[in-house]
């Protein structure tokens, strides 16, 4: 009875609100008047500062005035980091952001120009670079795409948009080649249908192998170049990464730009927690590669679990053979030192113990025979696919050091 006296009061409420026109922010829910929030245009001024700083690859479509469609142009920043553009010829747009240039433009083209009003869109970000360090799986430099574009239609085009596409790469030749052109027809015709996604710390991250037990996630560092018209130099920032893996917090999952430095430091205890969730969460490859040589069956790289030990390894590699000597175990370390193991090989040893380590990904295990016994082409071959961790004689070097 009380559930139908609900249905009618709700009922009688919508009737009456529309004949008195009560506001549309109070609603009934559950027999509860609850008050909705005003969004006022002023929202849609929150367009975030951009710290975009163009270089050499960057794609420009620059409008000095909708009057003047005329004097509009689609660039590239090149080598030497300029552009040319109409009236002003050859300019140095390098280092700088797009709001700076648009007010240098807007002071440039007032010789020319009555009242001009720039407008100035990136349709091409260049790939990016940045510097990983301290307690990540693979530090370096890292390069990422500038953006990625992700279409449900996979950006087909139809018929209309082929002929529109042939038309105006053909007027556009003298600017760009006939195959730029056409990706950027192709991109700016589907713009409704393609979502752009730009690099993040996570990106970075993963790019870079992902984290280890000991990475301190609490406490990342970014250091970026500041832009010309902020004072130049560096600005840093600190962010709680553990707040994106364990609570999906987006806000310390910063997008990243050209030439940032992304410090993580280091736990004073293992976090296996923390790795398992950076496995799950695809930050961590859910599987690693390790090179296993000597007197194996099948030696080369073996594919195994990130939670996988050095038997594990050996036994993938076909098993040790008989006589085989002691086994040496090398690993490069975050912090760019090379640790190296050697004593008896058990396969019965404890998992994960100082005879059986826990494995990372570039992990190279030796079973018996010296190393040198295996030809330079060999070992080259075998260890290419470990991103230049190793040389050919830094390795040799490291497993024959007493």
């Amino acid at each position: 009875m009380k559930q139908l006296f609900c249905s009618y009061l709700y009922i009688l409420v919508l009737v009456f609100s529309n004949f008195f026109h009560i506001p549309a922010s109070i609603a009934l829910v559950n027999n509860k008047k609850i008050e909705t929030k005003e969004i006022s245009t002023d929202f849609l001024n929150k367009v975030p500062n951009s710290f975009y700083i163009l270089g050499p690859g960057d794609a420009l479509r620059v409008n000095i005035s909708r009057e003047l469609p005329e004097l509009a142009s689609i660039v590239q920043v090149n080598g030497e980091g300029t552009v040319t553009l109409p009236r002003l010829k050859k300019i140095y747009v390098k280092e700088l952001t797009v709001n700076e240039l648009t007010n240098l433009l807007n002071k440039a083209y007032a010789k020319f120009v009555k009242n001009p009003d720039v407008e100035i869109e990136i349709l091409n970000y260049r790939p990016i670079r940045v510097l990983l360090e301290g307690e990540v799986t693979n530090p370096g430099i890292q390069v990422l795409q500038g953006f990625v574009t992700i279409s449900p239609n996979n950006a087909d085009l139809s018929s209309t948009n082929r002929y529109l596409l042939k038309k105006e790469s053909t007027q556009r030749r003298d600017t760009f080649s006939q195959k730029f052109d056409a990706q950027y027809t192709m991109t700016e015709r589907n713009y409704n249908a393609i979502n752009y996604f730009f690099p993040t710390v996570f990106d970075a991250i993963r790019q870079g192998g992902g984290i280890t037990e000991y990475s301190d996630l609490s406490n990342i560092q970014i250091i970026r170049k500041n832009s010309i018209s902020e004072g130049e130099g560096k600005i840093s920032a600190n962010l709680d990464f553990s707040q994106v893996l364990t609570f999906g917090n987006d806000s310390q999952n910063i997008r990243i730009y050209d030439s940032d430095i992304i410090r993580i430091g280091k736990l004073n205890q293992p976090n296996e927690l923390q790795l398992n969730q950076g496995i799950l969460s695809n930050l961590n490859p859910k599987f690693i590669r390790v090179f296993v040589a000597g007197r194996v069956i099948n030696p080369g790289v073996v594919t195994l679990s990130r939670t996988g030990v050095m038997t594990d390894a050996v036994m993938l590699a076909g098993g040790a053979k008989v006589l085989k000597g002691p086994l040496t175990f090398v690993r490069n370390n975050s912090d760019g030192s090379i640790e190296k193991r050697r004593f008896g090989y058990k396969s019965g040893a404890k998992r994960g113990s100082y005879k059986n380590p826990k494995l990372k990904d570039g992990d190279v295990i030796l079973v018996g025979d010296s190393f040198l016994s295996m030809s330079a082409e060999v070992i080259e071959e075998f260890t290419a696919p470990f991103f230049g961790l190793y040389s050919t004689y830094g390795l040799i070097k490291a497993i024959n050091a007493e």
